[in-house]
């Protein structure tokens, strides 16, 4: 009998102090962002700037290397005195520093970090290590990057592959087919050749009342409305508070929410919805076309953004993150996108299918 009595005293105080945590992901209570870890998305730019500190002492200081890695630098004629053995094995393991602007030497690896005060160019289909410029940084089609690159713009060509983090002063523009983990710059856009007329969509207000015909039970002191069964919202209805579903949430075109939405399962808007707070679900985010996020959309697991679609506002930056990330043409981003495994530019992602492009118009947006 002793044994059992400290069995069960043993898993009484390891299980306790994780209870509310239990509860929680039993039954959602809320509809917050799920934590992100600071170092990696309030400070996306720290190894760039710890980078070009480091550098700058050595500098000053006349050291011809920075650790195991040996400094070279380019001069404004732009020639890169590469040496004999670096040019037969097709890479330099030099850490670059070039005074004015340059364009990268094809048929380089570059496996320590490059430096530029003015216009930075890769390759076509080069490999670095890391990419710093005071200017523009312009990744030619098919590059890659290992650890990091920064620049005060960045523009990304077709199949590229970002495996590292990639930021900007003012904005990161990504064409086709180019695959990326973490970016973060004021505006990350996703380039279209042609988008379709945003739909404007009237919308029937519901005030402070459960915007749906599932069984939702509404708090009207915190404004928030929560049920244990999937909640769908009809088309073109708009609602003031927060949405939790221990299943799914799904909202027809042309919705509006001010508040945030909140699921164990899967997330589904349709086209020109507008959500003026977060998105977060256990299950795939799927954002219709043309739709509009105000804060931060996590998932465990997807998230698809459709053509169009904006997240964050100018002064006012979100987050996207989730293990896969697929982007749709012309998506806006303002802040950062946090793909764990893998972010992808697709032709098509949750597009203009629920509604004709002739009906669609821009639909009246909250404010931020």
């Amino acid at each position: 009998m002793m044994w059992l009595l400290l069995f069960a005293l043993t898993a009484l105080v390891a299980v306790v102090p994780l209870w509310p945590a239990i509860q929680e992901w039993r039954r959602p209570s809320d509809a917050e962002p799920l934590h992100i870890d600071s170092e990696d998305a309030l400070d996306p730019c720290f190894l760039a700037h710890d980078f070009s500190a480091r550098l700058a002492r050595a500098n000053a200081s006349g050291q011809e290397r920075m650790g195991e890695h040996a400094i070279g630098r380019v001069g404004e004629s732009g020639r890169w005195p590469l040496t004999a053995a670096e040019q037969q094995e097709a890479a330099t393991a030099r850490i670059w520093q070039c005074g004015g602007g340059a364009v990268l030497p094809p048929g380089i690896r570059f496996l320590a970090e490059v430096s530029a005060q003015g216009e930075l160019r890769s390759a076509e289909g080069g490999h670095y290590h890391a990419l710093l410029t005071a200017g523009r940084l312009q990744l030619s089609r098919a590059s890659t990057v290992a650890r990091w690159a920064h620049g005060l713009e960045v523009d990304v060509g077709d199949g590229c592959q970002l495996r590292g983090r990639v930021s900007a002063e003012r904005i990161i523009t990504l064409r086709s087919d180019a695959t990326f983990t973490l970016l973060h710059a004021p505006q990350i856009a996703f380039e279209a050749a042609r988008l379709p007329a945003v739909l404007r969509l009237p919308v029937r207000w519901t005030g402070a009342a459960a915007p749906c015909a599932a069984p939702v039970r509404w708090d009207p002191v915190s404004r928030r409305g929560s049920s244990n069964e999937k909640i769908q919202v009809d088309g073109q209805i708009g609602w003031r508070g927060d949405l939790v579903s221990q299943q799914d949430i799904v909202l027809g075109a042309g919705c509006q929410a001010e508040g945030s939405l909140k699921a164990r399962g899967e997330i589904r808007t349709g086209v020109a919805c507008v959500v003026n707070g977060s998105i977060v679900a256990e299950g795939p985010i799927e954002l219709g076309a043309q739709g509009w996020v105000a804060g931060s959309v996590v998932s465990e697991t997807r998230v698809v953004l459709g053509a169009g679609c904006v997240v964050g506002a100018p002064g006012k930056p979100a987050t996207v993150a989730a293990p896969r990330i697929d982007v749709g043409p012309g998506a806006v981003v303002h802040g950062t996108l946090w793909a764990g495994e893998l972010g992808r530019c697709v032709a098509a992602a949750a597009g203009l299918t629920a509604t004709s492009d002739a009906a669609l118009v821009e639909p009246q947006r909250l404010a931020a």
